[in-house]
């Protein structure tokens, strides 16, 4: 599911340009305050919310305007009261109120407002329509998708760049790893879910850009990662490109990558 929520906030809050670890730990602390349902629910799936180890989930940059940046601290100064930021988790639709509520509950705590800490609050939400999944499907990534190589050592610089050689095998490799374990690794092909005979497909349209995030400390001790946002067509079974679409693609979705919009 996919939810679009207006954030409210006051005029001349200062966020720093990299965000992607509060909007990430603000997603955590939602899914901790869930319900007994829910939690049973990711439970059954070989997950724990106290944990954070569910990670089928990315969101969208921020959709901040009007602003002023500063290139040397590294900072927006939002001048404006109000931000955008969409959010999509793999997980059943029955709860999608309960998450709304909870979001509406928890405000998002980010940057600063003369030299406090500065929160959002949900103002307004909608809930997005689902897609209907094709075998192919262009989309246009909002977020930088990060692909590394699948090769067991790996290198200085192991990310890939969109249009490598052997781009295509490591961008199926994470997207079937990730969603085996999401489903207990169980066989994806007993579950319908995937036929090996299936041709799957990348390719990349047009030019692909290089971002670099700055992440603050986290458990996983990552303090920064790179990604390319770009357009491409892909051609997988419709539930491997549902999971991709809704956990996000590539790795690391969970700090803010892999988010895509269809083309």
């Amino acid at each position: 599911m996919r939810i679009q929520f207006s954030l409210s906030c006051q005029k001349g809050t200062i966020i720093p340009i990299n965000y992607q670890s509060e909007i990430s730990q603000w997603v955590f602390d939602v899914l901790s305050k869930a319900g007994s349902e829910l939690a049973t629910w990711v439970q059954q799936r070989g997950f724990d919310l106290s944990s954070r180890n569910y990670k089928l989930f990315t969101f969208s940059p921020l959709a901040i305007y009007p602003y002023e940046m500063d290139q040397v601290k590294q900072e927006f100064k939002l001048l404006g009261n109000q931000v955008k930021l969409s959010i999509s988790i793999y997980l059943d639709p029955s709860f999608e109120q309960q998450l709304v509520h909870i979001f509406r509950q928890v405000p998002l705590a980010l940057g600063t407002l003369e030299g406090r800490p500065a929160q959002f609050e949900v103002k307004h939400w909608q809930v997005m329509q689902p897609l209907q999944f094709k075998d192919t499907m262009q989309f246009k990534a909002v977020s930088p998708i990060s692909i590394t190589t699948v090769e067991e050592i790996k290198t200085a610089n192991p990310y890939l760049l969109p249009d490598s050689e052997n781009y295509d095998i490591s961008f199926f490799t994470h997207a079937v790893r990730r969603m085996k374990a999401a489903l207990q690794y169980k066989s994806l092909a007993n579950l319908k879910m995937l036929d090996p005979s299936f041709p799957m497909h990348y390719r990349l349209m047009g030019q692909a850009k290089s971002r670099l995030i700055h992440l603050k400390p986290n458990p996983e001790s990552i303090s920064q990662l790179r990604g390319f946002v770009y357009e491409f067509e892909v051609s997988m079974p419709p539930a491997v490109m549902e999971f991709c679409y809704y956990a996000g693609f590539g790795e690391y979705p969970h700090l803010g990558f892999g988010y895509v919009d269809v083309k």
